[in-house]
C-alpha cells in the first residue's frame, strides 16, 4: 500500500488534515488507514471521522518522527480487520444454519441485519509524524513516503523556512499552509510566497483545514500521485534505484 506522511511542526495542524484528506480519499472510493503518531489519544482522530476500525496508534522511539517498523504496524492492523471479517463470516454462515432449525421448529427467521457488514480492506495508509526537529529536518520520513505533504502554519517563522537541512520541505511533494484564516492576511501572503519562491516547482496550497477550505484541491493532487501511470513509473525506477 501507498504510504502518505503527513509532516510538520507540532500544532501546524497536521491531523485535522490529515482527517481532511481521509474524509477526502473516502469520498473517491479510497479506503486508508490511518497510523497515528501516539502523542495524542484516539479520540482526537475518531472526532475527525475517523472510523475505529481503520485507526491505529504507533508511538516512535523517543527522539524519532515516525515509527520504524511501519510495515508490521500496518499488516497487524489489516490482520485485526480481516479477522473481524472473519468472525462476521462465520456468524452469518451460523446464523443461517440456525435460521433451518428455527424454520423446521416453526419460530421465525433472525435477522441478518443484526450481524455488522464486513469492512473494506485499506488501501491506503495515512500516517501523521510527530514534528521532531521544527517538524522538517527528518530524512526517515521522507523515506518512508511514497507521497510527503508538509504542513505549514501561516505564521511560521522566515528563518525556519529557510534555515538549511528542512529535508522535508526540500523532498515535499506537497506544501500545505495552515491557520490561514486565523493568520493576519498580510503574514499569510508573505508565508506562501516565500515557499513558492523557494520551492517554485512544488504545489503549495493554502488551506483553512478545520473547514475544508481548498482541501479538495489536495486531496485531487494526492489522488493524483495515487493513480497517474507515468507518476508511479517515476517512483518505482526511483525506488529500484535505491536499492
Amino acid at each position: 500500500m501507498k504510504k502518505i506522511v503527513i509532516a510538520g511542526r507540532n500544532d501546524s495542524g497536521k491531523s485535522t488534515v490529515l482527517g481532511e484528506i481521509y474524509r477526502g480519499l473516502k469520498n473517491r472510493n479510497f479506503q486508508p488507514l490511518a497510523v497515528g503518531s501516539g502523542v495524542q489519544d484516539e479520540k482526537p482522530y475518531l472526532l475527525k471521522g475517523i472510523e475505529h476500525i481503520y485507526l491505529t496508534i504507533a508511538p516512535p522511539n523517543p527522539g524519532e518522527d515516525v515509527v520504524r517498523d511501519i510495515d508490521r504496524v500496518i499488516r497487524n492492523a489489516v490482520n485485526v480487520i480481516r479477522e473481524k471479517n472473519n468472525l462476521i463470516q462465520h456468524a452469518r454462515r451460523a446464523l443461517d444454519e440456525l435460521n433451518k432449525v428455527r424454520s423446521v421448529l416453526e419460530l421465525g427467521h433472525l435477522s441478518q441485519k443484526d450481524i455488522p457488514k464486513m469492512a473494506t480492506l485499506p488501501d491506503v495508509v495515512l500516517i501523521e509524524a510527530v514534528g521532531i526537529n521544527d517538524g522538517y529536518k527528518s530524512k526517515e520520513t521522507r523515506e518512508m513516503a511514497d507521497i510527503l505533504i508538509s504542513v505549514v502554519p501561516a505564521d511560521i517563522k522566515n528563518e525556519i523556512i529557510m534555515e538549511p537541512g528542512n529535508v522535508l520541505l526540500d523532498q515535499a511533494d506537497i506544501i500545505v499552509v495552515t491557520k490561514i484564516d486565523i493568520v493576519p492576511r498580510n503574514v499569510t501572503q508573505t508565508t506562501v510566497k516565500l515557499l513558492q519562491r523557494i520551492f517554485p516547482h512544488k504545489l503549495v496550497f493554502p488551506v483553512v483545514a478545520t473547514d475544508g477550505v481548498h482541501m479538495d484541491m489536495v486531496v485531487d493532487e494526492v489522488v493524483r500521485r495515487l493513480t497517474d501511470p507515468v507518476l508511479l513509473l517515476e517512483q518505482q525506477e526511483d525506488s529500484q534505484a535505491e536499492n
